[in-house]
């Protein structure tokens, strides 16, 4: 029986992996999220081989109960939760930009605390194209790519910006290239574990904008999903949850690689993502920020 643990599965693409993930006949789907009431609801709708547990990835005490309650082999760590502020900057309960938290060092604590879980298995994360300045559909959405200065910067909420607006989605994109680099050094550094990361494209009408303006999560809603094939760059939660299923069991997937919504090697990434001098120094400073 393989042990799927899934981040972030009562809405999204999280959700779609679940629901996915749970036609296989050989799994035990664990949902890992914040709302327990909502997975629940998730987990009963899905099957009786599917669990939810609690977890909240911006506090640092409910990701080290979660990860010292852990006590069975996993097959597979999916880090799908994440999340994009556009309005006033808010902060972790550990006094961490929300952003910097929940996308990058909370999943690293979660992955580090459950990596002797994951002896020949896989860790797959949820990138994006945002990360990447010179992303064409990123660029038309406003967003500018990461812009990494420090971890402790980062975690102080320090970011060059015209606005709060234009500060979220520089975070956004920020933590992705992070999380992103991040996957590719773990992959050098533990070698007996698969990291492979997904970039699922535009997925209009996901959760991703709930803190934007109303306007903003109305057009994205309810506009934007009626046009995504036309769309280039845009995929579905259905379909980029397929996508990464099919990465995540073909044993041929190369660890430390970044695949899209077509299951293929991505085009679109950042050759930052790769550079080992790079994800060294963003590892090391995130694990002093985690100690």
């Amino acid at each position: 029986m393989k042990t799927i643990l899934i981040t972030g599965a009562t809405r999204g693409l999280g959700l779609a992996f679940a629901r996915e993930l749970s036609k296989l006949q050989d799994a035990k789907i664990i949902l890992a999220v914040r709302d327990l009431k909502a997975g629940q609801a998730v987990a009963a709708s899905l099957g009786p081989h599917v669990q939810a547990m609690q977890l909240d990835l911006a506090s640092r005490a409910s990701i080290q109960a979660f990860v010292e309650g852990w006590s069975e082999p996993l097959f597979a760590l999916i880090n799908n939760a994440g999340l994009q502020f556009t309005g006033p900057i808010q902060f972790s309960p550990d006094n961490v930009e929300m952003t910097l938290a929940v996308n990058h060092l909370g999943p690293l604590q979660l992955t580090m605390g459950l990596l002797p879980w994951l002896r020949d298995g896989v860790v797959l994360g949820v990138g994006s194209g945002t990360h990447n300045p010179d992303d064409h559909i990123a660029k038309i959405f406003g967003f500018r790519g990461g812009r990494f200065s420090s971890i402790a910067a980062l975690a102080r909420g320090d970011m060059d910006a015209a606005n709060d607006q234009k500060a979220g989605m520089d975070r956004y994109a920020t933590s992705k290239l992070l999380f992103m680099a991040t996957a590719a050094e773990m992959a050098r550094r533990h070698p007996e574990t698969r990291f492979l990361t997904l970039d699922p494209g535009l997925m209009p009408g996901t959760g991703l904008v709930r803190t934007a303006p109303a306007p903003v999560q109305w057009v994205w809603r309810r506009v934007l999903p009626i046009f995504t094939r036309a769309i280039p760059g845009a995929s579905t939660p259905a379909n980029s949850a397929a996508a990464g299923c099919r990465v995540l069991m073909d044993e041929t997937s190369q660890s430390g690689q970044v695949y899209d919504y077509d299951a293929k090697r991505s085009s679109e990434v950042w050759d930052k993502v790769f550079d080992p001098a790079f994800g060294k120094d963003v590892v090391d400073q995130s694990l002093k920020a985690l100690a």
